[in-house]
């Protein structure tokens, strides 16, 4: 194999650091290749007698196919337009939506409900026997939902492009939206759930109807925040007027305005998906927050 790979450079090939007289050996042979080599010559190998390199041949060979297969690729792109779209959908999200993604993100400040649920999970650990949850750790809990949503929707600006009256009906219903998505991500979370006493407590204040709810929806919920945080804002505008309000007399820009905002929440909401976790993946969960939706309304 050592004549194989070197033999075309020739006898003269590299300087002997010992005048051209090393021992070679079989413990000695990697220390001098020219008088390695000299000695392969003076044995009486010659170059003719060898076969080109089959290496050489597999890389020829896998060259070809690899040019077979890019072309045919290609073929099936022009032949599949749909296909080749949804490739390329990996980066699909311009610079406007990712302008978006990132208001949303910072306009949902999860930092201080996670911070009273984890204090409540720590009374729970403490004191596992308690029949009633702390009542001010419950108190600033809900308390953290209400404010928690209420910045969230003041801080989207698209309210603002509907009526006076359109918004404050719209409102009503994302505020229950929002806080209702919010109160299962972080019930799934921080396990709250698992939180008996606290458990009794929304079910005096809420009704075990809406609890039961909220428990069943936990089966869809993502654990990625930031899609968590895109997804409030679809939510928030998920419902029409003229259901929540059948007798409610609305204007034509409205319902397009509206139209117009859920497309574009709807849009990036699935752009993220598929640039974070691929079509298939992108598929699954998009549909586990439809289903999370309806759970909920």
């Amino acid at each position: 194999m050592f004549f194989k790979r070197n033999a075309h450079l020739g006898r003269e090939h590299g300087k002997c650091r010992f005048n051209d007289d090393c021992e070679i050996n079989i413990n000695t042979r990697h220390v001098c290749l020219h008088c390695r080599l000299k000695k392969c010559f003076g044995s009486g190998m010659q170059m003719s007698h060898y076969r080109s390199s089959r290496g050489n041949q597999t890389k020829t060979s896998g060259k070809r196919k690899m040019a077979s297969t890019i072309s045919h690729e290609r073929q099936l792109a022009i032949q599949l337009p749909t296909i080749n779209l949804l490739r390329s959908d990996n980066s699909s999200l311009n610079s406007a939506q990712w302008i978006l993604i990132s208001n949303l993100i910072h306009s949902y400040d999860e930092s201080r409900l996670l911070a009273a649920a984890r204090r409540l999970m720590s009374e729970n650990n403490i004191s596992k026997t308690a029949q009633i949850s702390d009542p001010i750790l419950t108190r600033d809990f809900l308390k953290q939902t209400y404010e928690t949503t209420g910045k969230y929707l003041r801080a989207n600006h698209d309210f603002l492009l509907l009526s006076p009256d359109d918004r404050s009906v719209l409102l009503r219903h994302a505020a229950e939206n929002v806080q209702c998505l919010s109160t299962i991500f972080v019930w799934n979370q921080s396990k709250l759930y698992a939180h008996r006493s606290f458990m009794k407590t929304c079910n005096y204040l809420y009704g075990e109807q809406l609890v039961n709810m909220v428990r069943h929806a936990m089966k869809f919920i993502d654990p990625d925040l930031v899609l968590i945080k895109i997804a409030a804002s679809l939510f928030a505008f998920s419902n029409s007027l003229l259901i929540l309000r059948p007798n409610y007399t609305m204007n034509s820009s409205s319902i397009s305005t509206i139209f117009r905002i859920q497309s574009t929440y709807a849009e990036v909401t699935w752009k993220y998906l598929v640039y974070r976790y691929g079509y298939y993946q992108a598929v699954l969960r998009f549909n586990n927050l439809i289903q999370c939706l309806m759970a909920v309304t």
